[in-house]
């Protein structure tokens, strides 16, 4: 078992400026419509001139920070030569691109080191803001800015559970009834993106029922952020997710400021 690697705070500070980078070619798009060029993937969804845009940026800046190989959903390694990488980069160049068609500022960049196949360190940045959010192993969740952030951690459930969920897919389901039946009183909200994860991390919410497909660059690098705030991300089945696979494809989870509630959510 190779070492897990550390990313000092002058990486941190460098990851941060790539992804900031990254941001701004995505804001490039984003702020003027005539470079708008939207296609479609083999799975229907969206990929449009800022999602290539910010993942050039990141698959070439990222391996000045630490030297590993980058998978990033806009360029992507057959599993043949990536199933043996002990390190690399995780990258979701930007994840809510409905949220970018639709104009609601709510996506993010994700970016996760990954070690043998775990997330062990993950960074999202929100362009629209500035504000980024990190955490792992041995880097306790902030966020903010390198420099001017805040350690943020994830909040203990009494009495209201607020429950987050997606803009644009189905997510109702036996959740809540578990959490009635549990005495629970819930509040719901819908949200783009990973930036339900962050709301999880810094005390906003409670719980993100994940009940339609996301895929392993949508969840590394907010789970690192959410463990080290305190947070957990599992199977509805209460097993862990599983990263480096034959597909990329998650199956549905369930994510919560305080793993106390998984003992009611999962089955």
């Amino acid at each position: 078992m190779t070492p897990t690697p550390d990313l000092s705070d002058q990486q941190i500070g460098a990851l941060f400026q790539l992804m900031k980078q990254a941001g701004d070619d995505i804001l490039a798009v984003y702020n003027d419509q005539s470079l708008w060029q939207t296609d479609h993937k083999a799975d229907a969804s969206p990929v449009t001139a800022a999602d290539l845009a910010a993942s050039r940026r990141l698959v070439a800046g990222l391996p000045a920070i630490i030297e590993c190989p980058v998978l990033s959903e806009e360029a992507l390694v057959p599993y043949e030569q990536r199933h043996g990488w002990q390190d690399y980069w995780l990258v979701d160049p930007m994840d809510g691109t409905r949220e970018f068609l639709h104009q609601s500022d709510e996506f993010v960049i994700n970016v996760a080191l990954m070690h043998e196949h775990q997330p062990v360190f993950g960074m999202l940045f929100q362009p629209v803001t500035g504000i980024g959010w990190w955490g792992g192993r041995g880097v306790q969740a902030q966020q903010g800015k390198p420099g001017e952030s805040t350690m943020i951690t994830a909040d203990t459930v009494t009495e209201r559970v607020r429950v987050l969920g997606s803009r644009r897919s189905a997510w109702q389901g036996q959740w809540r009834d578990r959490l009635e039946a549990a005495g629970y009183e819930v509040e719901t909200r819908s949200v783009g993106s990973a930036l339900k994860f962050m709301m999880l991390a810094n005390g906003s919410a409670h719980c993100y029922p994940r009940l339609g497909p996301t895929s392993e660059w949508d969840t590394a690098a907010p789970q690192a952020i959410l463990t080290a705030a305190g947070g957990s991300l599992v199977q509805w089945n209460g097993a862990p997710l599983a990263y480096g696979k034959t597909s990329t494809l998650n199956p549905e989870f369930v994510a919560v400021s305080d793993p106390a509630l998984l003992r009611i959510l999962c089955r």
